[in-house]
Order: structure tokens, then C-alpha cells, then sequence
């Protein structure tokens, strides 16, 4: 059987790359002139809408970057040996480090505006605050909904899972 590369990987991998694209995204029109920002008519709430759709983008991906699917990569001294898929025990680290990593940007982001001739504005800070928490939400209801086929099939996330099985025997 050919080697093939874990679930946890994969959503590693996807969650790192969409966060440096939407990092550099954000940076980017966070900072250009406000001449040359482009309008986005078919997002509500103008530029309330513009900031908290650019980080629920940043939630959800900082969450996948940061997810720690339980029996995945290299077994812990403390980790149970049968690990089942939990939302409730297992993403709370991925759901702090999201929100924090999240909103230091976004007032990092706020504080360094004026110096590119751009406004500084605290209700942005929150519309990002906001759009953070929407998008760890759907993160967590996407893995709920993914959660359940994925308990059932530990073979596809869990690399050790035939030791597991011989070992219960």
C-alpha cells in the first residue's frame, strides 16, 4: 500500500496557505490609498462588510492551519490510545490561538494605517473581531457536518489506526 499523506496534513497544509493569502490580502487593501481601493458593491455593509468578510476568511483558515485532529501525527504520552473525533475537547486550542492571532492583526493592522494615509477606525477593529468568531463558527459547523463521516472511518485521518485495532484485540 502506497504511503499517503494524512488528513491532518492535508488541512494543515491548506489552512497554512489560505492564511498567508489572506494575510497578504488583507495587508494589502488595508493599506493602499483610499483612492485606489476598489468598491465592492455586492458586499453589504461597505466597509464594515469589507473587514468582516476578509477575516472570517482569516478565522477559517487560522483555525485550519491550527487544528489538531486527535490520533493524528505522533501519539503523546497523555493522549488516550483510542481516540475518537471530539469538537468540544480538542478545538479549543485552535479556536483561541485563531481568535487572538486574529484580532492582534486586526489591531496591528488599525495602528499602522495612519502611517499610509489611511484613517484609523476602532469600529473596523471590532467588524474584524466579529468576522473572526463567523469564521471559526463555520469552521466548527463544516466539521460537525464533516465530523460524523469521519468518526466512523479512522483510517482516513488516523495513521496508526490498524495498531490500535491489533492492540484491542
Amino acid at each position: 500500500m502506497k504511503k499517503r499523506l494524512p488528513l491532518q496534513s492535508i488541512i494543515r497544509i491548506v489552512g497554512i496557505v489560505s492564511t498567508l493569502l489572506t494575510v497578504l490580502a488583507i495587508f494589502y487593501f488595508s493599506l493602499i490609498p483610499t483612492q485606489a481601493y476598489p468598491r465592492f458593491s455586492w458586499i453589504p455593509f461597505a466597509d464594515k462588510g469589507d473587514h468582516m468578510l476578509a477575516y472570517t476568511a482569516l478565522g477559517f483558515s487560522l483555525f485550519l492551519a491550527t487544528l489538531q485532529i486527535p490520533g493524528s501525527g505522533k501519539p503523546r504520552r497523555d493522549q488516550n490510545a483510542h481516540s475518537t473525533l471530539h469538537l468540544t475537547s480538542w478545538s479549543g486550542r485552535s479556536i483561541l490561538i485563531s481568535l487572538i492571532v486574529g484580532a492582534l492583526l486586526g489591531s496591528f493592522v488599525e495602528v499602522i494605517q495612519p502611517f499610509f494615509g489611511r484613517s484609523r477606525e476602532w469600529l473596523d477593529f471590532f467588524a474584524d473581531v466579529m468576522g473572526l468568531v463567523v469564521g471559526v463558527a463555520i469552521a466548527l459547523m463544516i466539521l460537525k457536518v464533516v465530523g460524523g463521516f469521519f468518526v466512523t472511518r479512522p483510517w482516513l485521518y488516523d495513521p496508526n489506526w490498524e495498531a490500535e485495532v491489533h492492540d484491542s484485540f
